[in-house]
């Protein structure tokens, strides 16, 4: 339960700093700050494929069967 609250956490972030990047490409900002936002969105969602692949890999996520 506590990997799923941190992935949610991590999605919500993600979805953040995108709204930020969002917000500073629309206000034609400083372009590397609308940079940084989409960097830290970019990491924040290696670092949930990798958590997930290390949830598979020692069996904390039990995929669905596939059907027949």
């Amino acid at each position: 339960m506590l990997l799923k609250l941190l992935v949610l956490l991590l999605l919500l972030l993600m979805i953040g700093n995108l709204m930020l990047g969002l917000r500073a490409m629309l206000q034609r900002r400083d372009p590397a700050l609308m940079a940084r936002y989409i960097g830290r969105r970019l990491w924040l969602a290696a670092i949930i494929l990798a958590l997930l692949i290390l949830a598979l890999a020692s069996g904390l996520l039990i995929p669905n069967p596939i059907p027949y």
